[in-house]
């Protein structure tokens, strides 16, 4: 069986809050980050009015030397990961055994936007930023990140879309565990575009039923559901191997025991119900755990009607009707690539705080959801080990397992 691998820093920039513990504070709240977006109301064909942005942050607080390449997705990147370095008091990180693992679902949605709009308005290139290209490159987020903290080392990019995040904190897990690196700085990170709104609402994926009411959407696992809410963010965590943690005299926040990604590969947009199985149980199988061992899954269910039924099936084949189940994107929205090392950051939280977070706005059940333990109110629990999942387009799936038993 694999070793567990130390969580020793978290860093989170979200539609909640600009720290994890900032964060965690408004989830036991019951907030939301949910809001109309009037700004796109102009756009003609775009159903869905909803958007979860980020808190406002100072991105000031980087050089303006790194910033001239960075969009806002890179930004909040080097800012959550700054956060995650300072937590887990490392002011060094060059060097052949640290890699960087950060990444996004595509390079900036906005500077796309901008750069292509100018080249079909000029007919050509004439007018360009020079450095519209280092925002727009698929690696632009772990590279900007790179580049700020003048890291010399190993970096990976990892881009699964909503699974991104997830990916990258196993592959930092299974990483470690061969020997091949001391620390992994991994996560996620993308910015909130009308364009990725378009590209749920353009396959029946985004919520359009609460424009006016936008603190009742996303309601996964709800009856009322009917979509998802885009967010953006990012979430940024520090891994070590234990001896590593224990030489440097750190206190983990965590630890991850196992976890499996895998790609179902039957379609494109919708999720299948025994890809979602096959790669829990493989997480189970990894971390050397039975499905009785796990006391909270934190779901990806984000308020799709496909989407939320298939998971929670899956979900069922897997625990049974015993095992605690809930959504945090009721609260945040879905911040895409970030959603993973977010929801993983706040899992740490619930166990160190003894509770779960319900899934908001979860008021009767979809009726056809049924044998599965799905927390709608504040519940005390004490929780030693949880699954976190997150299940992309492109049948990519990634379950992780978490605990806090050193």
């Amino acid at each position: 069986m694999a070793k567990k691998v130390a969580i020793t820093g978290a860093g989170v920039i979200s539609s909640l809050g600009n720290s994890p513990e900032e964060l965690f504070t408004a989830l036991r709240e019951g907030l939301t980050g949910t809001r109309r977006m009037s700004e796109w109301e102009h756009l003609d064909g775009l159903n869905t009015l909803l958007g979860a942005p980020a808190k406002e942050f100072n991105s000031k607080a980087i050089a303006r030397s790194s910033r001239r390449t960075m969009s806002r997705m890179s930004e909040m990147a080097t800012l959550a990961t700054k956060q995650a370095l300072e937590t887990a008091q490392l002011t060094e990180i060059s060097g052949p055994r640290t890699l960087i693992c950060i990444g996004s679902t595509t390079g900036s949605p906005d500077t796309f936007e901008q750069y292509f709009t100018k080249y079909a308005e000029r007919n050509g290139p004439a007018g360009q930023l020079s450095t519209s290209f280092f925002k727009m490159m698929n690696h632009s987020v772990s590279s900007n990140v790179a580049t700020a903290l003048d890291y010399l080392g190993p970096q990976l990019s990892v881009s699964s879309a909503c699974a991104t995040s997830t990916q990258a904190v196993i592959a930092a897990w299974q990483l470690i565990n061969a020997g091949l690196y001391d620390i992994v700085i991994a996560g996620g990170a993308d910015e909130l575009h009308h364009t990725s709104a378009a590209i749920f609402d353009n396959v029946h994926a985004a919520s359009t039923l609460f424009n006016d009411q936008p603190d009742l959407a996303p309601r996964p696992f709800d009856k009322d559901r009917d979509g998802l809410v885009v967010s953006e963010g990012a979430g940024i965590l520090i891994l070590e191997s234990l001896e590593y943690a224990r030489d440097r005299g750190v206190s983990p926040l965590g630890y991850v025991c196992g976890g499996s990604y895998l790609c179902d590969g039957s379609h494109m947009s919708q999720p299948q119900v025994a890809g979602m199985a096959t790669t829990m149980n493989g997480a189970l199988e990894a971390s050397g755990l039975k499905a009785s061992d796990i006391d909270y899954v934190n779901a990806h269910g984000t308020g799709t009607k496909l989407g939320d039924y298939r998971e929670a099936e899956a979900t069922k084949s897997v625990f049974g009707a015993n095992v605690p189940v809930s959504s945090i994107k009721g609260h945040l929205g879905h911040s895409l690539a970030a959603c993973g090392g977010v929801e993983i950051i706040s899992c740490l939280n619930m166990m160190q705080n003894n509770c779960i977070i319900p899934t908001r706005n979860l008021e009767t059940t979809d009726p056809e959801i049924n044998d599965i333990n799905l927390v709608s109110k504040p519940t005390d629990a004490k929780l030693n080990t949880i699954m976190s999942n997150s299940f992309a387009f492109g049948g990519m799936n990634a379950s992780v397992v978490l605990t806090d038993l050193g």
